[in-house]
């Protein structure tokens, strides 16, 4: 079994950013533990945060209000068709085409046709 020690004095700056520097006397060179938001050969990477260390909540929150938004924007583009189709029954009523109101069929209130 490979018992660790503590580096000598010529590795004194081998391990950064506090990381605490060990020898393994069957392998030639160091290594470092690295303190928690350190990572790398020698603790010289930072460690960044992953996804999985966000709450549950912080991910629901963004989902729900990802939904809202699509929500709306799809009710704005309804609310914009149907008034488009109001706007274009306008106009032909005031040309004094003979139009008979029928039921739609596309969730609007009501849509005009030539007799």
């Amino acid at each position: 079994m490979h018992h660790e020690e503590l580096c000598g004095t010529s590795y004194g700056s081998f391990c950064l950013n506090g990381g605490i520097c060990y020898m393994i006397p069957t392998v030639p060179s160091p290594f470092c533990r690295c303190i928690e938001s350190y990572t790398g050969a020698r603790c010289e990477e930072v460690l960044l945060p992953s996804i999985k260390s966000q709450t549950k909540g912080d991910l629901f929150a963004a989902f729900l209000a990802s939904l809202l938004l699509l929500g709306v924007l799809v009710i704005g583009a309804f609310y914009f068709l149907c008034r488009k189709v109001s706007i274009a029954r306008t106009s032909s009523s005031e040309h004094g085409a003979n139009l008979a109101e029928t039921t739609s069929s596309n969730g609007c209130n009501s849509e005009y046709s030539l007799k």
